[in-house]
């Protein structure tokens, strides 16, 4: 027997949308927090559950109807209401997407569904956290691994966290004009970054029932994640639905019109020839034959690469859900939302890609190509698109970091010990526990020992502090950490210093090393550092750009 506020609720939707309520009107009838895992969304109940940490958490909830047979490459629509409580208790599919190894697909296109990890107390008005996942747009889920859950960071920061599964691959960004149908958001193509903006809609508009505060609303996401972080600082469409951001290791890619076009091209050509069609049907019949081919014949005919991701065009620079410009709107403040910004990259981001790549860790040129190529990652990831935030609009206020913990210091030591800071130091994805507050990597599934109980002193350490600086960011919009013992000001980047402000984030067996650093990376300075270095390795380096 459905509830009486269940009914009220379901008639109010009913009202709604026959009076053409928008989803602020109907807020009136979410139940507050009351400290209890059963909430009321705007779409019907969900029940939670207890979780670790002293904290409960919901899994699976649908942000939007899934984007299946004619509802493929559109914009998302709202989810449909149910009526029975919804079980929250596991994670949906991971979107349809390229296993790591081999030529098989795994998850599935019903993936639009988000998942709320917060404090089990009665608080409310909490700061939120949301987490995009990163995977280069084409693999990966916000369940993947222990790293990405929420619970540590809920209960130690006491915030409402928020992770979220988004269309990826060519299900997320795919533009070929037999698809268009006049509506700019439908044909723009960039239907992973809409799932984005989407899932930020239902945050401002259900996260008060988890007693989150949709005033205050911090995006965050590492590669892939941080990509999509500085793309939604541009899209006009989440303009307002979130007030701080933080990148992590993210990076710059365009896709023109016409080279997503291009491949989108190619891609149906492909999938005609295995039919043994001479081309595509044309006109109108071209959409219901696309729409109509099962996911994974279409991913079987996208090129893999390194560890299951997939080389395609995104974003794509439409002029209606992105920027005509794509990254050179960073510098025109009219075009950037005018939230403050972390973003910073890894000292030795790619030593994971060269280890994956097997490159022979003992030649003198697999640090040396490391340490070149992860300043490149700075210089194009941070520092840039620092100076370009900053300089054009001096009010801006962006904090930029370099993330060292496992680097070999000057002596050739690691924190990790010899072989694991050798083979991976500082690499893509290892600060991720230390934001996020948790004590695996990558699930721990790598062979190399990384978090030992020889590191475990300082490691912990760095990750209070970084959770302290990053809880005051949170709710001021400044990383000032609140510690009895003082860690050092982290400053705002100045666009207009031949050497700004930036904080390296360190530690050593037992004591923290955060330090400030000074400069800016650029490709000149690159160019002129690579020029210090022995001949035969400079000519070697080069001959391998490639490979990083």
């Amino acid at each position: 027997m459905p509830s009486f506020r269940g009914l009220a609720l379901a008639l109010a939707m009913t009202t709604a949308a026959l009076a053409g309520l928008g989803a602020q009107d109907l807020r009136a009838f979410l139940s507050p927090w009351a400290g209890e895992s059963m909430v009321t969304t705007l779409y019907g109940r969900v029940q939670g559950e207890t979780d670790k940490a002293g904290t409960f958490a919901w899994k699976g909830i649908p942000y939007a109807q899934p984007p299946l047979g004619a509802l493929r490459w559109k914009a998302p629509l709202p989810p449909k209401p149910w009526s029975k409580v919804l079980q929250a208790d596991r994670f949906s599919s991971a979107s349809l997407q390229k296993l790591p190894l081999g030529s098989l697909a795994s998850g599935s296109e019903d993936s639009l569904y988000l998942n709320v990890w917060r404090p089990a107390d009665k608080r409310t008005g909490l700061p939120v956290y949301v987490w995009i996942h990163g995977g280069g747009n084409s693999i990966g889920s916000a369940g993947q691994t222990e790293d990405y859950l929420g619970y540590n960071l809920a209960s130690r920061g006491g915030l409402v966290f928020v992770s979220l599964n988004y269309r990826l691959g060519i299900f997320g960004w795919f533009r070929h004009p037999g698809l268009a149908e006049g509506n700019p958001q439908d044909d723009s193509g960039n239907y992973g970054t809409l799932d984005l903006i989407a899932a930020l809609g239902w945050i401002r508009d259900n996260i008060a029932a988890f007693g989150g505060d949709p005033g205050n609303v911090t995006i965050a996401g590492e590669s892939a994640g941080a990509f999509n972080v500085l793309t939604l600082m541009l899209a006009p469409q989440a303009r307002g639905l979130f007030h701080r951001a933080v990148a992590q290791s993210g990076y710059r890619t365009d896709a023109s019109l016409e080279k997503a076009e291009t491949f989108s091209r190619g891609l149906a050509q492909k999938i005609a020839a295995r039919q043994g069609l001479a081309a595509p049907p044309e006109g109108k019949a071209f959409s219901s034959w696309l729409r109509g081919i099962p996911g994974k014949t279409l991913l079987s005919q996208v090129e893999r690469g390194v560890a299951g991701m997939s080389p395609f065009p995104y974003p794509i620079w439409d002029g209606t859900v992105l920027p005509a410009e794509g990254f050179a709107a960073f510098s025109d403040p009219s075009k950037v939302a005018p939230v403050p910004l972390v973003i910073g990259t890894n000292k030795e981001e790619t030593k994971v890609f060269q280890l994956l790549g097997r490159q022979d860790p003992r030649d003198p040129l697999y640090q040396i190509g490391a340490e070149v190529a992860s300043a490149a990652w700075k210089a194009s990831g941070a520092d840039s698109i620092a100076d370009a935030i900053v300089s054009g609009d001096g009010n801006r206020k962006v904090y930029v970091y370099r993330f060292d913990w496992g680097a070999p210091d000057g002596e050739g030591e690691s924190v990790l010990g010899k072989a694991s800071g050798r083979l991976l130091g500082a690499a893509h994805g290892m600060d991720i526990p230390f934001f996020l507050q948790n004590d695996t990597l990558f699930g721990n599934l790598l062979p190399l020992p990384v978090f030992t109980s020889r590191n475990e002193e300082g490691r912990k350490a760095l990750q209070r502090a970084m959770g302290g600086y990053l809880l005051g960011f949170m709710e001021s919009g400044e990383p000032r950490a609140r510690s009895e013992n003082p860690l050092p000001e982290w400053k705002a980047w100045d666009a207009g210093s031949r050497e700004p402000s930036f904080l390296i984030l360190d530690a050593g067996l037992e004591e923290l090393r955060i330090r400030e650093g000074r400069g800016r990376t650029t490709q000149a300075s690159i160019r002129e550092w690579i020029g210090t270095l022995d001949p035969g390795l400079k000519e070697r380096l080069l001959e391998r750009a490639s490979d990083y």
